[in-house]
This record gives structure tokens, sequence and C-alpha cells, in this order.
């Protein structure tokens, strides 16, 4: 009877496992495809920017590396400061999955 409990509690905790690592223990949104870039827009604001849409798994350095082929152009601090300055003081980690903000681009 022993090792049928413990059978079973090895079952129950490998499809716990197998649960967490397929789907992941966090909820999604439905339908998000990842980072979505979208046609770069005329500056309205002081720094030439362009709207993304945040994925899974993104940060604010995560795209504006992308933005920048690998390379951010800018020192982190300077980056953030813009980042905040183009989305009303939006802290970078406040951004949701699914929104779309500006990113700074820089030359």
């Amino acid at each position: 009877m022993r090792s049928f409990v413990w059978v079973l509690a090895l079952l129950i905790i490998a499809a716990g496992l197998w649960h967490d690592l397929t789907n992941g223990s966090l909820p999604h949104a439905a339908g998000n495809e990842g980072t979505k870039i979208e046609k770069e827009s005329p500056p309205v604001h002081s720094l030439p920017y362009k709207k993304v849409k945040v994925g899974k798994g993104d940060t604010v350095l995560s795209i504006l590396t992308t933005l920048h082929d690998g390379k951010l152009p800018a020192d982190i601090e300077s980056a953030i400061a813009d980042f905040q300055e183009l989305n009303d003081d939006i802290a970078p980690d406040s951004i949701q999955v699914g929104t779309t903000y500006l990113f700074p681009l820089y030359p």
C-alpha cells in the first residue's frame, strides 16, 4: 500500500511539472504572438520613437536592443529616462503584455 501511495504522489508531481513546463504557470493574454513592431511614426515628442506592442517575456531593454540591432547606443539610465518621457512616466518594470508603447530611437 505504501508503494502505491508513493507512485501516486510521484505521478501527481510529474503531471504538475509537465503542465508547468508546457503551458506555464503564469496567465498570458490569448492570441499574443510575441513582440510586434509597428510602422515607424513621425516624432511628436522631442525624441524620435517607434511604437512597439510588448510581447510575453519582453523588457524595455530587450526591445530597445532589438530595435537597435543588438547594441544599445545610449546608456541604460538615459534609455529608461527617454522611455518614461515618451510614455507619460510609466516605469519600465510596469509594462504590460499586449500594450503598445513608444520606444526611443537613437542614431
